[in-house]
């Protein structure tokens, strides 16, 4: 191995990550990745003794950023997540050649909209004018304060961004501005409020206020049916074995009346692994728990899955290709029956699509977005083993001033209900579509948001997975295996009710839920119908249901009081 001399190749370390390819070609050794992880901890415990200096005792100094990754069931070493500099990758590949996989372990990111509503400063300007700067007061529809909204307001030259403070006040400060040269005003709320975009706003020197109005959700009830539960449809998940759902996210806000999680895991570097996962700095977790299986009680909102286990596996903030590889690993431990994974990044890895294929040989169905940069379909959705989902929105489910409608494309479905969202990925990768704009969900405080992406699009697919699961005892009764999950993927993509959307929009069209016993092809119900409740122990069944949500989601709220 190479001798470690200075500091300076401390600083050009980079994380990597290291395995073997599926197959050893014939001329070459199989690498032993345990014995080579035994000297990459020799090699990085020098790196940390330089780091520390030379007054530091040898037995307290840990390896930097190393973690031998093994499979859960075999306990083999599959991978190895660690910092190397350029020297020693080429060392590595000198000596181990095709029989060593290296990687960078590059970062990954949420699909989620909300980077779409962010904007930046503009670093280099003149300005004529330092003292231009205005008010306002957020209210909400009953003239009541709104705290904490994000508040952007944009000019020709400037911009500035602030929060409302507990009278619902803001003042923003656009040096060289006039009340001419403003462009645009942008309102979003951290939850409970639909977004607003006011183009070309029009103020006075005082007293400017301006409205924002109320997502139909809330923890104090009622329950309202959303349109992605519509879309797709409202089905009563029948009793038995509970489908157990993995959320690789960003992690949940336990507590929240509305959404239950039965475990998770957090993967952060330097954390509690049995605790980090119970909360959710951005709410992008929580939002997608929601989605996938809130429960069906009497507030708030109904998951497309309401009778589900979650497992909420925390890999961000941080994320990378290594920790999605270890929260795939804590699923195949778990026997998760599904995993929805509303992230991803345009680089492609072998190494993660090996535990891809681990995944799916273990029996688990994989549910990723597509990503929402409007260019080719990321990973991991992009791979074979994966089922890609594109998102669509629906005309007239949001404000005409919301942030919402600038998503709305000039593709249309047959119908003209539908349309695929201007940020989702595309190509022949996407193999079905699910509702990705103005999707409300689970948020904490505990409240409720309204979002965009292929982040929101994937969890209608994975509720959807579960509910089919659930529904066929069939493939319940199959060994945990590739069958198992290939069966389960075909019966998603046969669930499928095509659009007239292209098909690098919808692949094979959006998955729509039927009652137990009904025909593959029966109607949906229309936004304006409500769907009947079923007879005999179905009903019976969904009433039990209904019963034990509405105690739990009492003992939430109470707990929270």
């Amino acid at each position: 191995m190479h001798e470690v001399t200075s500091t300076n190749a401390r600083k050009k370390a980079a994380p990597y990550i290291i395995g073997k390819p599926a197959v050893t070609p014939a001329n070459l050794e199989e690498v032993d990745l345990t014995a080579l992880a035994a000297q990459l901890t020799v090699r990085q415990k020098a790196f940390a003794a330089m780091a520390a200096g030379d007054d530091a005792d040898a037995g307290d100094i840990a390896p930097l950023a190393f973690e031998a990754l093994s499979d859960p069931k075999t306990k083999e070493v599959h991978s190895l997540s660690v910092e190397l500099t350029e020297d020693h990758v080429q060392e590595l590949k000198d000596t181990y050649g095709e029989a060593l996989i290296i990687e960078k372990n590059h970062s990954l990111q949420m699909f989620s909209g909300l980077a779409q509503f962010e904007m930046s400063h503009s670093p280099m300007l003149t300005t004529q004018n330092d003292d231009f700067k205005v008010t306002l007061k957020v209210i909400d529809d009953d003239g009541a304060p709104v705290e904490g909204v994000q508040v952007d307001l944009l000019g020709e030259l400037w911009s500035d961004r602030q929060r409302t403070n507990a009278q619902g006040k803001v003042t923003l400060k656009l040096p060289g501005e006039t009340y001419e040269t403003l462009t645009e005003l942008r309102l979003k709320a951290a939850s409970g409020f639909w977004s607003r975009v006011i183009a070309a706003p029009q103020f006075a020197s005082r007293d400017n206020v301006v409205r924002v109005s109320a997502l139909p959700t809330s923890t104090d009830g009622p329950q309202i049916d959303l349109w992605g539960n519509q879309a797709v449809g409202n089905v009563a998940m029948p009793q038995g074995d509970r489908v157990r759902v993995a959320v690789i996210d960003s992690g949940f806000a336990d507590g929240h009346p509305d959404v239950v999680a039965a475990g998770g895991r957090g993967f952060a570097d330097g954390g509690d692994p049995q605790e980090d996962w119970k909360s959710d700095d951005s709410g992008h977790g929580t939002h997608v728990a929601g989605t996938i299986g809130a429960l069906n009680n009497a507030i708030g909102m109904r998951g497309i899955a309401d009778r589900v286990d979650l497992f909420a596996l925390r890999v961000f903030p941080g994320a990378t290709i290594a920790k999605l590889i270890a929260a795939i690993d804590t699923a195949i431990e778990l026997e998760v029956d599904v995993v929805n994974m509303s992230l991803g990044g345009k680089e492609k890895s072998v190494l993660l699509q090996q535990r891809m294929q681990a995944a799916r040989a273990a029996g688990i169905l994989l549910v990723a977005a597509a990503g929402n940069s409007g260019g080719p379909v990321m990973y991991p959705a992009a791979y074979p083993e994966v089922m890609a989902v594109a998102a669509i929105g629906k005309f007239g489910t949001y404000p005409e001033d919301s942030f919402h409608k600038r998503h709305e494309t000039e593709h249309v479905s047959q119908d003209g209900q539908y349309f695929a969202a201007h940020f989702t990925c595309r190509g022949p990768q996407i193999d079905v579509c699910g509702p990705g704009v103005a999707v409300i969900s689970t948020l904490p405080g505990p409240g409720f948001g309204s979002y965009d992406g292929t982040s929101m699009a994937s969890p209608h697919v994975a509720g959807i997975a579960a509910v089919l699961l659930a529904q066929d005892a069939g493939i319940q009764a199959m060994a945990r295996d590739l069958t198992r999950s290939d069966a389960l993927f075909a019966k998603v993509v046969g669930a499928c009710k095509p659009l007239g959307l292209p098909s690098e929009f919808q692949g094979r069209g959006m998955p729509v839920l039927t009652a137990q016993g009904a025909p593959a092809d029966g109607p949906v119900a229309d936004d304006d119908e409500t769907p009947e409740t079923p007879g005999g122990e179905a009903g019976l069944d969904m009433v039990a249901d209904l019963i034990q949500k509405a105690i739990e989601a009492a003992r939430k709220i109470k707990e929270s009081a």
